[in-house]
C-alpha cells in the first residue's frame, strides 16, 4: 500500500473513531438527561431503571472516566429525593474513590463531590461526619480558587449552618458574617444564595435575642422575596366572583410541598400564607405569597399548589362555573 493510501486511511479511521466515540458520549449524555426529566416529572421508578442501566454500563468504562460517577450521583439525589435517606450512603463510598482518581484529590470537582456528601450527612443528623467532609471541600476550594471565591463561601455557609445546629452560636456567627461577605461581594447583595445566608443569619440572631440585629436582615431578604412573588404568572381569568351568591370553590386534589434540604439541614419550620386565583377548570392560577417563610419553601409552596386540583366556584342561582380567589396556608412541619 502506497504512503498516501495509508495516510487516508489512518485519516479515516481517526474520523471514524471520533464519530463513534461522540455518538457514544451524545447517547450517553441523553440517558442521563432523560433519567434527570424522570426525576424531575417525579417519575421515580422510571428514574431508576435508566440510571441503574447507565450503572451497569460504566463498569465498562476505564477507571478514570469521570462518566462512571455520574449515574452513583443520580441515583444518590433520587433517593433523597424519595426521601430516602439510608441507601446515597453506600452510593456516595462508592463514588469517592472513583472520584479522586478520574479529578485527582485537589480538583474542583472532587470538592464539589465532598461538599455533596457532608451535605448528605448533615441531613442525616451526622454532624461530626458532616463536618468533616464540609471542611475537606472547603480546605480544597480554598487552596484551589482563594478565599473569596463563591464556592469558598458555599463551604462556609454550610459550616455556620451546621454549628448552628450544633448550638455553637458564636461560632456559627462568625461563619455567617464571612459568607455574607464574600456571596455580597463576588454573586452580588441581591443573588439568591446571599438572600439564603441573610436568611439564615437573621434566623441566628434571634435565637441568640437579638432581634433588632436580625431585622434588617430580614427586610432585606423579603424585599426580595416580595420582588420575585410579584414578578409570578398573570393570566387574566377576567372578573373574579365572590359574595354571598357564589359557592366557594372547594379543594378536590392535594400534592403535599416538599422541603428544601436548606430547610431540612437548618430545621426550619413555619407556613406559606398564598393568594390564588382558581379558574374554571379548578387549577390555581396566579400564586402571590402574602406570608414568605424563606429558605426556598416559598417557592415550593407555590409550585406544589399548582398541582392542586379544585371544583371551581359556582353561581348558586344557575350553578355556571366562575374564576375566583382564594387564600391557603401552607404549613411545613418537619416529622
Amino acid at each position: 500500500m502506497g504512503r498516501t493510501r495509508l495516510k487516508v486511511l489512518v485519516a479515516a479511521l481517526l474520523v471514524f473513531f471520533s464519530a463513534s466515540g461522540q455518538a457514544q458520549d451524545a447517547a450517553w449524555d441523553e440517558t442521563i438527561d432523560s433519567a434527570r426529566r424522570a426525576v424531575a416529572s417525579m417519575e421515580f421508578d422510571q428514574a431508576e431503571r435508566i440510571l441503574r442501566r447507565a450503572r451497569a454500563r460504566s463498569q465498562g468504562f476505564a477507571t478514570d472516566d469521570p462518566r462512571r460517577i455520574v449515574p452513583l450521583m443520580e441515583l444518590a439525589r433520587l433517593h433523597l429525593g424519595r426521601g430516602d435517606y439510608a441507601l446515597p450512603e453506600e452510593l456516595y463510598r462508592e463514588a469517592d474513590p472513583i472520584a479522586r482518581q478520574a479529578w485527582g484529590a485537589e480538583s474542583a470537582e472532587y470538592a464539589a463531590l465532598l461538599n455533596d456528601i457532608g451535605r448528605y450527612y448533615h441531613l442525616r443528623v451526622k454532624y461530626a461526619l458532616a463536618e468533616r467532609f464540609y471542611k475537606l471541600a472547603f480546605g480544597i476550594r480554598t487552596r484551589l480558587l482563594g478565599r473569596e471565591h463563591p464556592d469558598v463561601a458555599t463551604s462556609v455557609n454550610n459550616l455556620a449552618v451546621l454549628y448552628e445546629n450544633l448550638v455553637l452560636y458564636p461560632k456559627a456567627e462568625s461563619y455567617y458574617r464571612t459568607a455574607l461577605a464574600i456571596r455580597q461581594d463576588g454573586v452580588g447583595a441581591a443573588h439568591p444564595d446571599t438572600i439564603v445566608t441573610l436568611e439564615h443569619f437573621a434566623r441566628l440572631l434571634h435565637k441568640m435575642s437579638r432581634p433588632d440585629e436580625a431585622a434588617p436582615l430580614e427586610e432585606r431578604a423579603l424585599a426580595f422575596r416580595r420582588a420575585r412573588s410579584s414578578a409570578a404568572e398573570s393570566v387574566d381569568l377576567g372578573p373574579l366572583a365572590s359574595g354571598d351568591g357564589i359557592q366557594s370553590a372547594i379543594l378536590l386534589e392535594r400534592t403535599e410541598p416538599r422541603y428544601t434540604d436548606e430547610a431540612r439541614i437548618a430545621n426550619h419550620e413555619g407556613s406559606v400564607l398564598l393568594q390564588v386565583d382558581i379558574d374554571v377548570d379548578g387549577k390555581a392560577r396566579n400564586a402571590v405569597v402574602l406570608r414568605h417563610l424563606g429558605l426556598g419553601l416559598d417557592e415550593k409552596a407555590v409550585e406544589a399548589v399548582r398541582e392542586w386540583r379544585f371544583r371551581a366556584a359556582r353561581r348558586r342561582n344557575g350553578g355556571a362555573k366562575v374564576p375566583s380567589r382564594v387564600r391557603l396556608e401552607i404549613a411545613f412541619r418537619l416529622m
